[in-house]
Order: structure tokens, then sequence, then C-alpha cells
């Protein structure tokens, strides 16, 4: 909705106690009120400063608004406390404010005449150095090949150009290519199909008026993962013992890893299979080892650069049973009178011994056995046998049973 304007100029200094009211077409032909409410003031010296009031007026009501004009001229050379006018005409205005936004207006003169250059001031909230959003220093590995991004994320008012500084001090701006680089407008540096020639240390710099912060980012040649656990010999343990390998390495992400036990066995990272697993650090267990799982075992680790494999030779220590004290060839019993045979065993692992009686009948037994009231029936061939996984050992006797002679005397 249009509606009339008039305004009202309150002087600085008044010898009236009212304001006086007036439209400005017809007070002072410098200032023009423009369709949309603008004033526009031609030629403005310092007897216009002041407190101007716009009024909008319709049917309805009122609605103004106050302005104040102040008129400050600073010729050359001005020294102030915050404003340098130097004698070449450049302004100085030191400890910026944000109140300080403003239009200036440079006007020089001479007795051929004068030009005039306006300068728009917008002073925003206060400068922040820039500052990184990754950290300071960072390691990458360089995969040959791949094509990969260097982040570089920096913030700051006004927000920071970003420069790449390569290894061979090339400077790349934001924008800009060369051979396998280019920056992107992000900030990023992407580095098209790497060849071991680009590793090396990249910087990444953010200034802006307050200032700059550097990040430096170091592209390592890639390489395949190392495995820092050694076995000088092989390794022995007793039939019986668990058994623990190690094969443990550095990284992160840790390389892939598979252990492959004599057998044939297949294991990989935090996986078990009966009495063997493979635990999330790389350490192969085998719990109760037989020399069944004497042999060669590998680990092999693998990453995107290669592998790397750890051998480690295991024997089983064991031997076959011995009889250190059997029966004698030939046993002599008395009919009524208990015996014991013999039968002291030694051998790793430890020897399951078995009694083979006259009868062919077989008597396990943990301790000596005993015969506790021998008969004729008892006597026969008597055989001891010692076994393990690795092997037996026999031993044999014959037991003679007597019966005792009984006389009788007739009365």
């Amino acid at each position: 909705m249009m509606c009339d304007v008039l305004i009202t100029i309150i002087p600085k200094v008044s010898e009236f106690n009212s304001c006086l009211l007036f439209m400005l077409s017809s007070f002072d032909r410098r200032m023009k009120v423009f369709i949309n409410g603008t004033l526009s003031i031609q030629g403005v010296t310092s007897k216009d400063e002041g407190d101007y009031l716009c009024v909008a007026r319709n049917k309805i009501g009122d609605d103004y608004v106050l302005l104040k004009v102040i008129n400050v001229l600073l010729p050359a050379p001005y020294y102030g406390s915050r404003y340098t006018v130097h004698r070449n005409g450049t302004l100085e205005i030191r400890n910026l404010r944000k109140t300080d936004s403003s239009n200036l207006l440079c006007i020089a003169r001479n007795e051929g005449g004068e030009v005039r250059m306006q300068v728009s001031l917008n002073v925003t909230d206060e400068f922040e150095k820039p500052q990184l959003k990754s950290p300071a220093t960072e390691s990458v590995a360089l995969s040959t090949g791949i094509s990969m991004i260097l982040n570089c994320s920096v913030e700051g008012n006004p927000p920071p150009e970003v420069t790449w500084i390569l290894p061979n001090g090339t400077s790349l701006l934001n924008g800009t290519s060369r051979f396998r680089f280019h920056h992107m407008s992000n900030g990023t540096l992407y580095i098209r199909n790497p060849s071991a020639s680009e590793a090396g240390k990249y910087r990444c710099v953010g200034r802006n008026v307050a200032g700059n912060v550097e990040r430096t980012v170091t592209l390592e040649l890639g390489q395949k993962p190392d495995i820092y656990t050694k076995y000088s010999s092989l390794v022995s343990i007793i039939n019986g013992e668990n058994l623990q390998l190690n094969c443990l390495s550095k990284g992160s992400p840790l390389p892939k890893l598979i252990w492959t036990l004599p057998s044939g066995v297949v294991l990989s990272r935090a996986e078990a299979k009966g009495r063997y697993a493979v635990w999330e650090n790389g350490t192969l267990t085998v719990q109760m080892a037989s020399v069944y799982d004497r042999g060669t075992y590998h680990c092999r680790l693998t990453n995107e650069h290669g592998s790397s494999l750890l051998t480690v030779s295991v024997i089983v220590i064991a031997y076959p049973p011995r009889i250190t004290n059997g029966p004698a060839a030939v046993v002599y019993a008395r009919s009524g009178v208990a015996i014991q045979l013999n039968c002291m065993v030694i051998g790793i692992p430890k020897a399951d011994v078995v009694w083979e009686l006259p009868d062919k009948s077989m008597l396990k037994v943990s301790g000596q056995p005993l015969i506790q009231n021998p008969t004729s029936r008892d006597a026969g061939f008597y055989k001891c046998t010692a076994r393990n996984v690795v092997g037996s050992d026999t031993k044999s006797t014959y037991v003679h049973v007597f019966v005792a002679n009984i006389y009788f005397q007739s009365v």
C-alpha cells in the first residue's frame, strides 16, 4: 500500500520549542525524496548533520523511523586515536569495530575541480585464526596404482585459503592441477594412480587475515606385514603338555592371518577347532599335544602389499614304554600263600599295562597284580604288556603252584 512520505528535520541547535514540519521539495532543492521513501541529499555539508525523522502516513495512521546523520570530514593529514589520514590520502583505522561499517567517501580537490571515490566498509565479527579439524600430522600408506585423497579440513573466519605443498616444493592453490595431483575445491588433494615416487611429506597450509595453520601428511610406501615373532630353533614339548606358538604383527587393521597345521588343518584369526585355537593376536594354542601334533606349522600374514610367512618346527617328546622291573622267568608259589607279580614301566606318554592270564583273559591294572590264594588252577603263563602311542614292551613268566603233601597215619 502506498502512502504519503513526510520528512521532519530536527536541527542540532533549534531556537524553537516546536519542530517544523515541511515537504523537503519546498525546503532544499539538494534534498529529494524518492517514491520508495529514500531520501537523497546532494552536496552534504556539516550543516546537514542531525536527526532525520521519516514519517509514513495513510488514512489508518502513522509510522516513523528516526535516523541520525553524522558528517565527519577528516582532512589529510589527520591523526586521531583510531583514525589516521596519511598525506598520500590513505585512511588507516585501528582497532576495527563492527560499528565502523559504513560507506566512506574520499574527495580530492584542487583549482581544477574535484574527484570522488566511494568505499563500502563492512566489518564482520572478530577474525578467527585458522584451525585444523584433522590431526596436525598423519602417516598414510601408499598403495601404488590406487588413487587416493589426502584430507585437509580447516576452519576460521574469514574462511581460510588452503594451499598444498608437494614433496618437491611445488605449491597447488585451490582448484589447480599438476601431473597426478589435483587440489579439489573442498581443500583435499587428489592423487591419481600414484607410483612409489609419490612417497614423501605433503604440507597443507590454511591462511586468512588472522594467521595460518599447517598440517603434514606423510605418504609412506606400503609394506607387507612384518612378523616380529622369531623362532631360532625348533620347539619341543613333552607329550600331553599344551603347545603355544606366537605369530604377532603390528598395524591397524591387523593383516589377514592363516595358520596351517602339520595335519593340513587351516585356521584363521579368532577361530577354534577341537583342541586347536587361534586367538585375535595371532597366537595358536594346542591343548594336550601328542606325538601326532609334531611337524611343521606355517603362519601366513597377508595385506594389500604382500604376505609374510613364519615357519615353526615342533617336536613332541615321547618314547615307548620300557619294563624296568618285570617278573622272573619262573615264579614258584605255594598253594594258599599270596604272590605278587611285578611289572614296573616307564614311558612318555604314560603306558597302559595289561596282564594276559593263563586262560587268555586280559586284566588291566593300575598297580601290580596280586594272587591272593593261588591254587593249581592259577598255574600257567602270565604276560605283562605295556603300551603307549609310541610303542610297547612285554615280559612273561610261568607260575608254578605247589600243593602241600598231606600224610595220614593209621591208628
